[in-house]
């Protein structure tokens, strides 16, 4: 989940607190760390599967998400899901990422480096632009008491988006 949209959903919607919404975060941030020290771990012939490994498992997490907060739940399914969340990203972006600078020349690594943070920043940067106003779209249409359907919008977006992420890693991996 995008963690403005469900920071907004968690606090304008549930009525969560600032540490509530923020624990949220923690079981995505500690199986992301995990996953991506863990992944170097595994056999060479592995690694390749990790990527569209990680957008299948993010799909799923999102989903998983999705239909836990849907209408007002939460809890340990939602934290579950998040953990998958993690997971997923801690295999698909931190080996994207490994791919990316290992293919650069050490003359250039610096350039290479600097220009996959920009990028990075710069899909973040969209990344909330893009969804945020899609759920407060969603948000203004039902009112500002029921923000369930806006994040479930939200939440099949951002399927989409990992979906077509991992169709295109899948693609470009056989060519």
């Amino acid at each position: 989940m995008h963690p403005f949209v469900l920071t907004l959903h968690l606090q304008n919607t549930l009525h969560h607190g600032a540490l509530r919404t923020g624990l949220t975060f923690v079981p995505t941030a500690l199986a992301y760390g995990a996953v991506g020290l863990w992944r170097r771990h595994l056999p060479r012939r592995v690694r390749p599967l990790l990527v569209p490994g990680g957008f299948v498992l993010i799909c799923a997490a999102l989903l998983g998400i999705g239909l836990g907060l849907k209408d007002g739940g939460g809890g340990g399914w939602v934290l579950l899901a998040s953990a998958g969340l993690g997971a997923g990203f801690g295999c698909a972006h931190s080996a994207n990422l490994a791919a990316a600078l290992a293919s650069a020349h050490k003359e250039d690594a610096a350039d290479a480096s600097g220009l996959v943070v920009t990028v990075n920043q710069v899909g973040l940067v969209l990344g909330t632009s893009l969804f945020g106003a899609l759920f407060l779209n969603g948000v203004a249409t039902e009112g500002a008491g029921d923000g369930s359907r806006a994040l479930w919008g939200s939440v099949l977006a951002l399927t989409g988006a990992a979906a077509l992420g991992g169709a295109i890693g899948v693609l470009r991996r056989r060519t």
